[in-house]
This record gives structure tokens, sequence and C-alpha cells, in this order.
């Protein structure tokens, strides 16, 4: 059985309009596999909430702050060999989560019309 205490990873590919790509880092720690996941959870909600509401946020690892007027979409991935890793990347999946967040450029692209 593999230990809770090996490190899991967030991360967190944000796409600008311009298609450029920047990667980030975030350490979601380690112990219990309930509290690896909160943190990744608030930490998608944060991102995701300031996308909707189009206000800026700063990622870490590198320091970046984002005008969301910019950002395309936001992928996560969850990295680590630890058997919470793996649990996690199976919840991004279940969840639609694999790619991210991003948004539509037109509402009628939003309701799955060309």
């Amino acid at each position: 059985m593999t230990t809770p205490l090996e490190p899991t990873i967030l991360k967190m590919i944000v796409r600008s309009v311009a298609g450029v790509p920047r990667e980030h880092l975030l350490d979601l720690g380690t112990g219990k596999r309930s509290a690896i996941g909160e943190r990744m959870r608030a930490r998608i909600t944060a991102i995701e909430d300031s996308l909707d509401k189009g206000t800026a946020f700063t990622l870490e690892n590198p320091p970046v702050s984002y005008n969301c007027s910019h950002v395309f979409s936001v992928e996560y991935q969850v990295m680590g060999v630890s058997e919470i890793a793996a649990q996690l990347r199976e919840e991004l999946i279940d969840s639609s989560r694999v790619l991210g967040f991003g948004r539509p450029a037109t509402r009628a692209e939003e309701q799955g019309q060309s």
C-alpha cells in the first residue's frame, strides 16, 4: 500500500487567447485524501469563479497575474505517484474537468450552434 505522505501536485496550464500556454505548479501538500482534495477543489473553484466574473487572478510557481479577457482556458492535471494522486486524477475525469475551464467565444457556441 502506498503512503499518503507522498507529494501531490496540481498542474494548471493557462492558455491565452493567442494560444500561448503557461504552466503553474501548486503543491497540494501531504495528508489525507479529503484534505488534499479540498485544497485542489478550492483552487479550481477560485480560478473558475474569477473567470466567470471576469476578475483578475494570480497563480504561483511562477507568479503571474492574469487578466481574464486574455485567458482562453485553464487545464488541470494532478501529478504524483501516490494512490491519492491517482484518485484525484479519476475525480477530475469523472467531473469532466480533464481539459479544465474554457469560455466559448460566442453565446451560439455555448449553446452548441455554429
